[in-house]
């Protein structure tokens, strides 16, 4: 398939079967999105909303402080993606003193592993690739791209045993990025009280519980908010390790 313009010519990632024709639509985030037979790429965000509505049920997140969350996410993966980039650390003073002490422990990091990550040369960040998996076309946005790796960026301030779920989502948002890129994913997870630097390794229960969410989603109509919690609880029963990222 040959691209319209430049936009479409970054997209595109390789090995996508020339007989499935992709087209492209600039959302109102101006980010590009790919569509298959006039139906939207599945992000990991599609998947794993079922998680979180399982975690969260009825509560409504007051939308201040949804905006607030997301636009403290932006402002540090922009930093971080200039850092790594230019390697100059931000001079910008940031609001947020959250926000600043997980900037200074993540750039600290990434100084102090210089020689490991020196080594793989920067490609880019903010890349859409997409796959087809099982006549499913998904797609994501990747943090920072390296010729031999990905690095997804976190910020999240949860415990990391105080939410099996919200670890699932992070493995199958990292298992996405796998299968898009075909490249090892590594996770980068600044807490606030420290770096978690994780490399993601895909197992068969991982993938058995991404065709159980794709056909969750599938059918998501169809099921009660009940019987949605009875299958997802039945998920982290039967295929979830008990240590989904290795803390070590």
């Amino acid at each position: 398939m040959e691209p319209k313009n430049e936009l479409e010519k970054q997209a595109i990632s390789f090995g996508e079967p020339e007989t499935k024709k992709i087209t492209y639509e600039v959302k109102e985030n101006g980010l590009l999105w790919p569509y298959y037979q006039g139906k939207k790429a599945w992000s990991p965000s599609s998947l794993i909303e079922i998680l979180k509505l399982i975690e969260y049920g009825d509560k409504q997140i007051p939308e201040y402080v949804l905006r607030k969350a997301a636009d403290n996410g932006k402002l540090f993966h922009q930093i971080i993606q200039k850092f790594v980039q230019t390697g100059n650390s931000p001079t910008q003073k940031v609001i947020s003193l959250s926000v600043q002490k997980k900037l200074k422990e993540t750039i600290c990091f990434l100084e102090q592993n210089k020689k490991n990550l020196g080594s793989k040369r920067f490609l880019r960040s903010e890349k859409l690739h997409h796959t087809f998996y099982k006549e499913v076309l998904i797609a994501t946005y990747v943090d920072l791209e390296f010729d031999d790796c990905i690095v997804e960026l976190k910020t999240n301030n949860i415990k990391m045993h105080e939410s099996p779920l919200t670890l699932l989502a992070f493995q199958i948002q990292l298992l996405i990025q796998h299968l898009c890129t075909k490249k090892e994913v590594y996770l980068l997870w600044s807490t606030g009280d420290g770096v978690i630097f994780h490399r993601f390794q895909a197992s068969p229960s991982l993938f058995k519980i991404l065709d159980l969410l794709i056909d969750l989603v599938k059918k998501k109509d169809t099921y009660t908010l009940k019987e949605k919690r009875a299958i997802v609880e039945k998920i982290l029963l039967d295929y979830v390790p008990h240590r989904l990222i290795d803390l070590n």
